[in-house]
C-alpha cells in the first residue's frame, strides 16, 4: 500500500516544480534596468527609472510582457507623498509622434531626489485610467542614464 501512496505524492511534487517553472517563464524584465511596475492585470508595465542625484524620473510604457513600448497620449502623473506632504508632477513625453503619442515620459523635480520614491502613478491607457504604487527600494536604481 506504501507504494501507491507514494504515487500521488511524487506526481503532486512534480507538478508543484511545473508551476514554479511557470512562474519563472512570467516573471519579466526591465529593458532600461528600472523598476517594473505592473498595471492592471499585465495590461500594461510602467518601467520606472529613478535617479535620485539628478531628481529624475523616466516612465517608459510598456506592453503586457514588458516588452514592446505603448504610445499614449495623457502623460503620466506622478503623485508622491514627501515630507512635505503630498506633490504632483505631470510627466513630458520624451519625442512623441505627429499625434502627440509617446512611450516614454520624464519628469524632473527636487522632490525625485527622494530614495526611495513613495507614492503612485497615474496612468492611462486605451480608455481606463490606473494608479500604479511606486514600489521601489531604497538604492534600487544603478544611477546610470539608461537612454
Amino acid at each position: 500500500m506504501r507504494r501507491f501512496t507514494a504515487v500521488p505524492m511524487v506526481l503532486a511534487a512534480a507538478v508543484l516544480c511545473m508551476a514554479g517553472d511557470e512562474k519563472k517563464e512570467e516573471e519579466h524584465k526591465a529593458p532600461h534596468g528600472g523598476v517594473l511596475l505592473e498595471v492592471g492585470a499585465e495590461v500594461a508595465h510602467l518601467e520606472l527609472v529613478h535617479d535620485p542625484k539628478e531628481g529624475k524620473a523616466t516612465i517608459y510604457i510598456l506592453d503586457g510582457k514588458a516588452e514592446k513600448p505603448v504610445a499614449i497620449k495623457v502623460a503620466p502623473k506622478v503623485n508622491l507623498m514627501t515630507d512635505d506632504g503630498a506633490k504632483q508632477l505631470v510627466a513630458t513625453a520624451v519625442e512623441p509622434d505627429k499625434d502627440g503619442l509617446a512611450s516614454q515620459f520624464e519628469a524632473k523635480d527636487d522632490s525625485l531626489k527622494a530614495d526611495p520614491l513613495k507614492g503612485r502613478i497615474a496612468v492611462v491607457i486605451g480608455d481606463k485610467k490606473y494608479n500604479v504604487e511606486i514600489q521601489e527600494a531604497a538604492g534600487e536604481h544603478d544611477g546610470h542614464d539608461h537612454k
